[in-house]
């Protein structure tokens, strides 16, 4: 990883040789990277919505994440700088969404998974049901 990160300085400074473009490339990589942090949790949101449970969804990483992409929002809007305001346009609604889907699931509980048999555990019941269907097969019963 370590060597990638000296790849990709090594080819920052022999593309863009002005302190402005190393910046503007800087701050783009940035912003995608941002733009994509808030975006991230629309796969979780998508299963909350299927299971109809927040299990998956934690309250807390929600609601920090909605308070922190508002808050650096603001300050971006009220510092006029469109680059640090732009990837909390995404952030903000994406938190809010989350809070919402939170609230409208969270009495629903956790939602387990169908009981299914352990073979290791339960081999002899197991055994005897395989050799009951064999003895009810092979006298005609079924």
């Amino acid at each position: 990883m370590g060597e990638r990160l000296h790849v990709a300085v090594g080819v920052m400074a022999f593309l863009f040789h002005g302190h402005h473009h190393r910046k503007v490339f800087v701050g783009s990589v940035g912003l995608i990277a941002s733009m994509a942090m808030y975006g991230s949790p629309l796969v979780v949101m998508k299963r909350v919505i299927k299971t109809k449970s927040v299990e998956f969804m934690p309250f807390y990483l929600s609601f920090f994440s909605f308070l922190a992409s508002t808050l650096w929002l603001a300050y971006g809007l009220l510092s006029h700088d469109i680059v640090l305001a732009s990837p909390n346009f995404v952030g903000s609604p994406s938190g809010i969404l989350q809070l919402v889907l939170y609230f409208m699931y969270r009495k629903k509980g956790i939602i387990e998974e169908p009981h299914k048999p352990d073979i290791e555990k339960n081999g002899e019941k197991i055994k005897q049901q395989f050799q009951t269907l064999d003895t009810e097969e092979n006298n005609g019963k079924i």
